[in-house]
Formats: structure tokens, sequence, C-alpha cells
């Protein structure tokens, strides 16, 4: 019997908090859970009790401050 092991791709990895506050430009780990609890960043998913957050869904936030800083720009006369 042949076992696969199939590997998530980077972006559908769970990161623990110290990578997300690395990825979000070295913040600090309050600054991540203030960001959750803002709904900023979605809930974390919990793995032996250890929150966690899936790579993709950092990358959107950030992506979002990057949209709202691009349509801000176009809209300062």
């Amino acid at each position: 019997m042949n076992i696969v092991t199939v590997l998530p791709s980077q972006e559908d990895r769970l990161i623990d908090f110290k990578e997300v506050a690395h990825l979000l430009g070295d913040v600090s780990e309050r600054s991540v859970r203030r960001l959750i609890a803002r709904g900023d960043l979605p809930r974390p998913v919990k793995v032996l009790s250890s929150p966690r957050l899936y790579h993709s869904d950092v990358w959107a936030y950030l992506e979002r401050l990057k949209n709202k800083r691009t349509s801000n720009r176009h809209s300062i006369p």
C-alpha cells in the first residue's frame, strides 16, 4: 500500500501569531490579536489549543490595505 502525502500549498498553510506578526511588518502579537478582535483578520483556527491563521487570509488582508491605499490616493485632489 502506497501512502501519498499531500503538502498544503503556501496559501493554505496555517501560521502562528508570531509569523503573522512578522508578515505584517514585525508588529507585536498583541497587535495581531487586536486586528482579529476588530474583524480585520478572521478568527483563528485552533490546533491543539494554539491559535493559527491561514497564510492566504493574512495576504488577503495585506492586499486590502494596499488597494485601500491606492484608492485613497486617487481620491485626493
